[in-house]
């Protein structure tokens, strides 16, 4: 089998695939640029791209409503910038839209609701969100969802000294059947959600997970030999590192 291209090699090729796209832009792809908004919307029009890729510039307010606007868009990334509950009710309107990446966005459970109309979307990417389970459990309308990266300090509230016992315990395992029906699911990543053990322990109902990846999710390692002996078949990484009885760890 031969070996993967190297990053490098990778970039190159990127930036060959931009430059037939854009050759207007051709002088900066050569630099290592991306090109412009207007570059790549313009390419969407045309029907010669289906995706916006914003590394590095924030959209504009007049580039939202241009983006709305992209019935032929599949893709959307946006890594810079933050991405407000009203800006998701515009990618609401995109009839072909099924990866969406937003960063810095503190989505809440409006913005979820807005999401949840992209019936077609099948990744969705927002590690930096807002939303309490009300939004997560949104999410089950989408049959096509098949990957979800998710961040938000108001699925499990931090909790002070008079708050009930087991309080966080019980949102846990809120966040966990709301995952449940999300059936379409196969691969989640939650970022500093504290599912906990009980969490964990509904979580093994998901038949159709094949990937987990939890950081932050204050788990024991009594409750993974449980959730192991239920789902040995899932590939498992723990803050940032392979599980030791992940059966399909890899190097």
């Amino acid at each position: 089998m031969p070996a993967p291209p190297s990053l490098a090699r990778r970039a190159a090729l990127a930036r060959l695939s931009a430059a037939a796209l854009f050759p207007a832009a051709l002088p900066r792809i050569a630099r290592g640029a991306e090109p412009t908004f207007d570059e790549q919307a313009a390419a969407v029009r045309a029907s010669m791209a289906t995706r916006i890729i914003m590394s590095t510039v924030p959209l504009t307010e007049a580039e939202w409503e241009s983006l709305a606007a992209l019935r032929g868009l599949v893709h959307v990334d946006l890594q810079e910038g933050v991405a407000t509950d009203a800006h998701a009710a515009r990618l609401a309107g995109l009839p072909r839209l099924e990866r969406l990446v937003l960063r810095h966005s503190p989505l809440g459970d409006e913005g979820f609701r807005h999401l949840a109309a992209c019936r077609t979307l099948r990744l969705l990417n927002v590690p930096q969100a807002a939303c309490t389970c009300a939004g997560l459990e949104a999410l089950a309308a989408l049959p096509n969802l098949t990957s979800l990266r998710l961040g938000s300090p108001r699925l499990v509230a931090a909790r002070g000294a008079g708050s009930p016992p087991g309080a966080a315990a019980d949102e846990g395992r809120a966040v966990a059947r709301a995952l449940l029906g999300l059936r379409a699911l196969r691969t989640l990543h939650l970022i500093d959600v504290p599912l906990g053990d009980g969490g964990l322990d509904i979580l093994a109902g998901h038949e159709g997970l094949r990937t987990l990846y939890l950081d932050g999710a204050g788990i024991s390692d009594a409750a993974w030999e449980r959730y192991f002996a239920r789902r040995g078949d899932v590939h498992v990484h723990v803050d940032q590192a392979h599980h030791d009885r992940d059966p399909n760890r890899h190097e």
